[in-house]
């Protein structure tokens, strides 16, 4: 922003009007703070759950807080409106390291777009990139072919009446079944192969989150509530062991529909809580999603591992159980739900 040759060549290329500025992009979600008011629960929970990813918020950001943000990054009134355009501000950040890494050596705002002129498709590696900007560019850097090959989810966040509300005002990556999606509370249960410890543990806390909240353990979902499990290790559709079975059954849960699932990236971050049964557990999740370390926790508030009751008989799964039942209960009064 503070450079007026890199802003105007970015301008000259893309051919738009002067008096409209590009999205900021961000080397971190905790920097949109910077630019807009992120005090709204809602509006916390958009940039916590879509950043970073392949979505572009557009942010309504009232008079004061532009003058707030505007001194605190020290700029003019050329560096507010090229942030700035009718007191809407679009925040990207991009799931590359690299880009991340040169938006944090950059130290302040930077604005950017597609590489593609106006009417064009944007590209979706280098040799297009290259074929797209011409000489317009001083410096190109390969980061690899697009993930999606497909243009950013624009997601609006309107306020009114003193609430923050969003809709999605460009399908793309993301559509707005996914968004709505992301946006429940969902709580992400951890072990190796999803047929014992952690289908347990998420029987068990649909159980005792419905009960705090008033519904039934089937209706959470339509409460905003989403607990799930998954195994590290796991094949998919393998059904709950016969020792987990008859061990929940005599809590009064049915647990014989279960089917076992793989965890994915895309459930890491979807969920807003990650609870591990190991350590071991926690470090494999890290090893797929290293940004997700600060909601990652091992079930045990101690730290301390959840043994694997295979083998152990019925009398291993009923301890397994009421262990699980323990440390749920002290985690769950953790939780803001």
């Amino acid at each position: 922003v503070a450079s007026d040759k890199g802003w105007q060549a970015l301008n000259a290329f893309k051919q738009r009007p002067v008096d409209q500025p590009f999205t900021i992009h961000l080397p971190d979600p905790s920097e949109a703070g910077r630019y807009i008011d992120d005090s709204s629960p809602t509006v916390q929970r958009l940039v916590r759950k879509v950043l970073p990813g392949p979505v572009t918020l557009v942010v309504d950001v009232p008079d004061r807080v532009i003058e707030q943000k505007v001194q605190a990054l020290r700029l003019g009134a050329e560096g507010k409106g090229r942030l700035y355009f009718r007191n809407t501000v679009g925040l990207r950040c991009p799931d590359l390291d690299v880009a991340r890494q040169l938006l944090r050596l950059a130290g302040g705002p930077v604005v950017a777009s597609s590489a593609n002129r106006r009417g064009q498709s944007p590209p979706i590696d280098a040799e297009e990139a290259a074929q797209a900007v011409g000489d317009a560019a001083d410096l190109l850097i390969d980061g690899g072919r697009c993930r999606y090959a497909k243009p950013s989810t624009v997601v609006r966040v309107r306020h009114s009446g003193g609430l923050y509300k969003w809709t999605i005002e460009r399908a793309g990556v993301y559509d707005e079944r996914f968004i709505r999606k992301l946006m429940q509370w969902t709580m992400l249960i951890v072990c190796t192969g999803n047929t014992c410890r952690s289908p347990i543990a998420e029987a068990l806390a649909k159980q005792m989150v419905a009960s705090q909240r008033g519904v039934t353990p089937a209706d959470l979902e339509a409460s905003g509530v989403h607990i799930v499990s998954a195994g590290t290790h796991a094949y998919p559709g393998m059904a709950a062991s016969p020792e987990a079975v008859t061990a929940m059954s005599e809590q009064g849960i049915d647990l014989s529909k279960h089917r076992s699932q793989p965890l994915t990236s895309e459930l890491i971050h979807e969920a807003d809580v990650i609870y591990c049964m190991t350590a071991a557990h926690r470090a494999a999740i890290l090893s797929m999603v290293p940004s997700a370390a600060d909601k990652i926790f091992t079930l045990d508030p101690g730290g301390g591992d959840v043994e694997d009751p295979i083998g152990l008989g019925i009398k291993g799964y009923r301890r397994s159980v009421e262990l699980i039942r323990r440390q749920l209960a002290q985690r769950l009064k953790e939780q803001q739900i």
